[in-house]
């Protein structure tokens, strides 16, 4: 039996095996936990290429973008990690501020927390933009945090949307943990990045 590389089945086919090979590298990337922001930087970047050009390669451009300017993501990315801790801290602070048993004090724990959180989930929503920054602009790491938290403000609706979708995969992984781990496992954070890719590139219109 022939089979015909230039048909739609063949190259979606290819394009679901070439996705779930890089989820996996992607993976094994992050294992350690310092070299998660060049592999998400990498993960954005071959995905953005993707959503440009969709007879491009994925695993050679992510491994070679994983490899550049890496000790800069590193540094990048633990700036954003001790800011997530930070404000993890910060939340779990507020909550347990929350169950205080005077009334007044509950209600400004509560409201404390909620700050925490949004502010945490901005962090989140922050890193990524600032990583995805790397693989086009040559900018000092200060600039890279500041550009990325402004950015959230500049476009608002770009941001909450992937706000949205990082914490709707974050609920339904919770309750639904066996399903979604299989799906994050398999192909899940490619296709989460390659989701992302109209909104990255929304974001890179705005950076001067």
């Amino acid at each position: 039996m022939q089979y015909n590389q230039d048909s739609k089945f063949w190259h979606f086919a290819t394009l679901v095996a070439d996705f779930i090979l890089l989820n996996l590298l992607f993976i094994v990337l992050c294992i350690p936990v310092v070299t998660i922001g060049p592999a998400i930087s990498a993960l954005i970047h071959t995905t953005l290429k993707l959503s440009e050009d969709e007879n491009r390669t994925l695993i050679k451009p992510f491994w070679n973008e994983f490899k550049r300017d890496i000790t800069k993501k590193i540094l990048l990315w633990i700036v954003y990690l001790i800011l997530i801790a930070a404000m993890v801290y910060m939340a779990q602070f507020y909550w347990n501020f929350a169950n205080n048993n005077v009334d007044l004090l509950r209600i400004i724990g509560f409201m404390l927390f909620v700050l925490s959180a949004l502010i945490l989930v901005a962090t989140i929503v922050a890193s990524i933009i600032g990583l995805a920054m790397t693989t086009r602009y040559f900018s000092p790491i200060k600039r890279l945090v500041k550009n990325s938290y402004l950015l959230i403000i500049v476009l608002p609706i770009q941001a909450f949307i992937m706000a949205a979708v990082l914490v709707a995969s974050t609920l339904f992984f919770i309750y639904q943990t066996v399903p979604v781990l299989s799906f994050f496992l398999v192909i899940g954070f490619a296709a989460l990045a390659y989701s992302f890719a109209p909104l990255v590139r929304e974001f890179f219109t705005k950076v001067k």
